[in-house]
């Protein structure tokens, strides 16, 4: 009954797209530098279709400057909303390059920094920097949308992220649009980003907000991934409401993730009590990994462009 409930879901989304009327996206090039300030909130950290145990929500805000070469830069503050964790969590500083090739082929060249609060505990919290693209090619009724990134933390990883997507123009008049993309996309990565961060979580870098048992003893604790490898980790099903007005944008994005590949790890704990060390391997998958569970989250945002 689930993959008949998944099958139809798609169905439908790929239904939507083929009845719909396709329009012309006009490719507007700007005769003069614009900046944007946009305010979002995430009501739920989800990566390659893994969340936390603990619900983390975020509000962010992002300020990001357009020339008329294509080029671009942004900055976003990102405040962690959990309660009791509440607080500045992490940075990100984007440079990057829109790009056209014809009529149908399009997309971005880019590289990001991420600069993270003593205390965050981000699922990807170990991941320093981001170089990638995006390559998107219009076709007569629905859009291939692909991205390859390449996550630098202690060991480097790669991401792809393949997919389709359709904007549906519902409504549209001199200054107002009413839009929608639903979209499907899946996820493919390496799994170096999960060792570094549960080997963070278990040594020495936790939460100052969080009180901690007291320590009666040294503990030193390095964790593997058992099925290392280029894995299919999530699929994403998406349906983007936008509505610009003038210069300001709304922005809905509900998505619905559902994670495959469960990740199983194996710890050695080492402990130091008065000189004397005890080493133990365990099974450390955690519980949500071994009882893998779909997620659906949304992201609401406005923006403000000058």
């Amino acid at each position: 009954m689930p993959h008949k409930f998944y099958l139809t879901f798609i169905g439908l989304i790929m239904a939507s797209c083929l009845l719909a009327q396709p329009m012309r996206k006009s490719k507007i090039k700007n005769d003069s530098t614009s900046f944007t300030l946009q305010a979002n909130y995430l009501n739920n950290y989800v990566y390659n279709g893994r969340s936390d145990s603990l619900k983390a929500p975020y509000f962010y805000t992002t300020a990001t400057v357009n020339f008329t070469n294509g080029l671009y830069a942004s900055f976003s503050l990102n405040y962690l909303l959990t309660p009791g964790q509440s607080g500045y969590d992490y940075s990100e500083l984007d440079l990057g390059y829109n790009y056209a090739i014809g009529k149908k082929i399009s997309g971005e060249v880019y590289a990001s920094k991420y600069f993270y609060s003593s205390g965050s505990n981000l699922l990807s919290g170990n991941i320093s920097s981001d170089i990638g693209f995006t390559l998107n090619y219009e076709l007569p009724f629905i859009n291939f949308h692909n991205s390859f990134d390449v996550f630098f933390s202690n060991k480097a990883d790669m991401q792809l992220v393949p997919g389709f997507e359709k904007e549906i123009i519902l409504n549209s008049s001199k200054h107002n649009t009413l839009s929608i993309t639903p979209g499907l996309y899946g996820s493919f990565s390496s799994l170096n980003f999960y060792e570094s961060t549960v080997n963070r979580r278990l040594n020495a870098i936790r939460n100052p907000k969080i009180k901690q048992p007291p320590a009666f003893g040294t503990l030193q604790s390095t964790t593997t991934v058992d099925n290392k490898g280029f894995k299919f980790l999530d699929m994403e099903i998406t349906f983007p409401i936008s509505y610009e007005f003038k210069n300001w944008n709304i922005s809905f994005i509900p998505t619905y993730a559902i994670p495959f590949n469960k990740i199983t790890t194996t710890s050695v704990n080492t402990t130091i009590i008065k000189g004397v060390s005890k080493t133990v391997k365990i099974n450390s998958t955690p519980y949500s990994e071994t009882h893998l569970a779909n997620i659906f989250f949304f992201d609401f945002g406005i923006t403000y462009k000058f």
